[in-house]
């Protein structure tokens, strides 16, 4: 009948027209794929078959294809939105139900899960904490939540070595000063006096010129010599109405004479004295060959005996004279000065070329025998108040960088007094003032004799020591006298070889090379770890060195971690040393792995900035146990360095990498997904970690997947098993992040094909027409 064709041309138009306006309505779906109507026609069928010439039946609707063609992509800034470049579907969970889509819109649920816009979460392989993918598919999840802290267990550095820099520590030779005078606490007058000669009171006037007289005034023993000598004193012109006048005249004489000596006459209270202008010295003045009859030939006759004058008290040094020689062969001399200040030797010692001298000095008060009540005890010429050792510490240091420069006070664990001039400056105690003086024992050096303090008139003086050192290839001949108070006798045992610029992490001079970086404590607190470069020596003669030879130390937070040596006497047995390693390179420059330490950092324990215990993981040194590997957990804070690649070439230093694998507390900051839809999340300590992989999945018939809605599709039996990958492998497309694949839907096409619709819906109707025009015509047949 034409009216049942008709009608299939109807449905098949109808339906034609609803795949068009479905592909149009989708046309800004993201990820949609469209479709198009394919048609059969319809034949009836017997037991004996159709002929060439039986109608049709009309049309039918074979199959709604759909059409998995790639869609242009849209670049975004949303890096969560993924578009497959290729074969593939995103893989997605919907409540258990496993749905595969092609549109990439996610973001991140309220739990950190991928999740698309319906709430289906993205499946793909998640990764360990090291970062490590595992093959097993699930819901990708990202932890929003504060990223703990790793601590440093490794740290990884290349550098180049400068094969040109010179060896900068030497050896010298060091020796003391260790007479016996050295540090002893000497006691005697404050003030030093002159030798004198009292003639006592002279009558006055008297006339010279009418009484005149002569006499000879002799000097001996006084200092300078050029000082002592005869002088014939003649006083015959003039009339002395005072015996300020008699000594004025005398004077004249005196230091008008060809050859004056060291002797001034000096007038007090009408008194005549004769005396040695040269303070504490032990000189004698002699009187001889008086004339005249006057009242001073009277008492130039009947004077008494000079009394010799008496030094103040000082150290009790002697000059000593040093005999060097320096590398060339040259000898030179050095001789100290009787009585000179340790400091005042040291100084002049360090104006000789290769010779170093550094000074110091020790004296301490005893406890229990201060007493300062009257506020007048003097150190140096100062006047202290405090009256107890605590009071006399305080006063002290608070004097130390103005009157009292370099001079510290501690009390010691006995409760004396110890008292250092860091510069060598003698140490003078006394007590001065008219008030009363009061009294306190004290000590120099340990094993010399105590000295009472407790006049006005005395002070005790105590002496520093000085450390000499010599530079590589200079010596000591002799010491003369060769016994002397300030050095004794010296032998071979009086020296000992030193190092001369060793290595000072506070001396920039010391070492050839130095960086920095930061590690991390197992609370996440930053350190800085630094690492110097020091050239070693090489001789060829000795083989306990070797060429291309350095040496690594290693401080954290200026700290030493080094394990401790267990030679020292407590408490440095317990404490820790500079970390040191041997680092050696071959011939051609590469590292010689084999005679380079391996180089575990042991013993550091984390401190704050006020250096308090941070609390993180403590150090488990060698000795306890310690050793390479480093486990992971961590269980201390030990750290392997590892100086793999490191070179030594004729170039300037420089750091070519390096790295360490702890890091910090951090926050999510972002999340970037590449190519291979590996997913990295990067957190604002500066770390990026894999947190997993977006998983595709393909069909080997995509056609004979079952669309849901939503842009998504199911398994069906026509499709297939799904092959699961990663973006990439085998057929797979790859990732890309930040664009979304837009709807494949051609508008022009679709547009089209609605016209043709159109048409074949009108066609298929006039046919109902027409049979009815026909129809009612045979009706109406008489």
């Amino acid at each position: 009948m034409p009216f049942n064709t008709a009608l299939s041309g109807i449905r098949a138009a109808s339906a034609d027209l609803d795949v068009t306006g479905n592909n149009i309505a989708n046309a800004s779906t993201t990820g949609f794929k469209s479709s198009r109507v394919e048609f059969g026609d319809i034949y009836a069928g017997s037991i004996l078959g159709t002929t060439a010439n039986t109608p049709g039946s009309g049309v039918n609707l074979q199959n709604i294809r759909q059409q998995f063609s790639q869609g242009n992509r849209n670049f975004t800034d949303n890096s969560l939105d993924l578009a497959i470049n290729g074969a593939g579907f995103f893989v997605t969970s919907n409540g258990g139900d496993r749905q595969y889509t092609r549109a990439g819109a996610f973001g991140l649920s309220d739990e950190g899960f991928i999740v698309a816009n319906t709430g289906a979460r993205l499946q793909g392989f998640a990764a360990d904490e090291n970062g490590n993918i595992n093959g097993s598919l699930g819901d990708l999840q990202v932890d929003v939540s504060v990223q703990a802290p790793r601590q440093t267990t490794l740290v990884e550095g290349r550098f180049n070595l400068d094969s040109n820099q010179p060896v900068l520590e030497t050896v010298g030779t060091e020796f003391e000063t260790d007479g016996a005078a050295v540090g002893v606490a000497q006691q005697g007058l404050k003030d030093a006096t002159s030798t004198t000669m009292d003639l006592g009171a002279i009558a006055t006037p008297i006339n010279f010129a009418a009484n005149p007289t002569t006499f000879d005034i002799q000097l001996t023993g006084s200092n300078p010599a050029s000082g002592n000598g005869t002088v014939s004193v003649t006083l015959d012109g003039s009339t002395a109405n005072s015996v300020q006048d008699i000594a004025n005249l005398i004077n004249s004489e005196i230091f008008g004479a060809p050859s004056p000596i060291n002797v001034q006459a000096v007038a007090s209270g009408g008194q005549l004295r004769f005396q040695d202008l040269t303070e504490g010295v032990s000189s004698t003045i002699t009187l001889g060959a008086v004339t005249g009859g006057n009242a001073l030939s009277t008492a130039l006759n009947g004077a008494p005996a000079s009394v010799a004058g008496i030094p103040a008290v000082d150290n009790g040094y002697v000059a000593q004279n040093l005999e060097f020689q320096g590398p060339d062969g040259n000898v030179f001399n050095f001789t100290s000065e009787s009585g000179a200040s340790a400091a005042k030797t040291a100084s002049e010692l360090n104006a000789l070329a290769g010779v170093t001298a550094s000074a110091t000095t020790n004296a301490r008060i005893l406890a229990g025998s201060f007493d300062n009540s009257n506020n007048n005890m003097t150190l140096n010429g100062v006047q202290l108040n405090a009256t107890t050792l605590d009071g006399l510490e305080d006063e002290i240091n608070s004097l130390s960088s103005s009157q009292l420069a370099g001079i510290r006070a501690e009390i010691n664990n006995t409760g004396d007094l110890e008292i250092t001039s860091a510069v060598g400056a003698d140490l003078r105690f006394g007590f001065g003032g008219a008030q009363p003086p009061g009294t306190f024992d004290m000590i120099g050096r340990t094993g010399t004799g105590v000295q009472t303090v407790n006049t006005n008139t005395q002070d005790t003086v105590v002496g520093g020591g000085l450390t000499i050192l010599m530079e590589e290839g200079y010596s000591l001949q002799t010491a003369t006298p060769s016994v002397g108070n300030l050095f004794s006798p010296l032998t071979e045992d009086s020296f000992a070889e030193v190092s001369i610029n060793a290595f000072d992490p506070d001396d920039q001079g010391t070492f050839n090379h130095s960086t920095t970086s930061v590690v991390y404590d197992s609370l996440g607190n930053p350190h800085t770890l630094e690492q110097y470069f020091v050239r070693e020596p090489y001789d060829p003669n000795n083989p306990s060195t070797s060429p291309n030879h350095w040496m690594m130390h290693v401080q954290v937070d200026g700290q030493n971690v080094g394990d401790p040596d267990p030679t020292l006497p407590p408490p440095q047995n317990t404490e820790p040393t500079m970390a040191s390693f041997n680092v050696h390179f071959n011939s051609d420059g590469s590292l010689n792995e084999e005679l380079t330490d391996e180089m575990l950092i042991s013993n550091w324990t984390p401190r704050n900035d006020d250096g308090s215990v941070a609390g993180a993981l403590p150090p488990l040194n060698v000795l306890q146990g310690g050793q390479l590997p480093v486990t992971d957990p961590p269980t201390s804070s030990n750290f392997e360095i590892d100086l793999d690649g490191t070179t030594q070439f004729g170039a300037n230093f420089g750091v070519e990498s390096q790295d360490q694998n702890g890091f910090t507390t951090g926050r999510l900051s972002g999340v970037d997904i590449g190519d291979d839809g590996t997913i990295f999340a990067r957190f604002t300590n500066g770390e990026a970690q894999v947190l997993g992989q977006v998983a595709l999945a393909d069909f080997n018939n995509v056609e004979g997947l079952k669309p849901v809605g939503d842009t998504a599709w199911v398994q069906s039996s026509d499709s297939g098993e799904p092959v699961i990958g990663a973006p990439g492998s085998a057929s797979l497309g790859a990732i890309n992040a930040g664009a979304l694949e837009e709807s494949n839907v051609d508008l022009s096409t679709q547009l089209v094909n609605l016209i043709i619709a159109q048409r074949n819906f009108q066609a298929s109707s006039k046919t109902i027409e027409t049979a009815n025009q026909i129809t009612q015509t045979i009706i109406n047949l008489r």
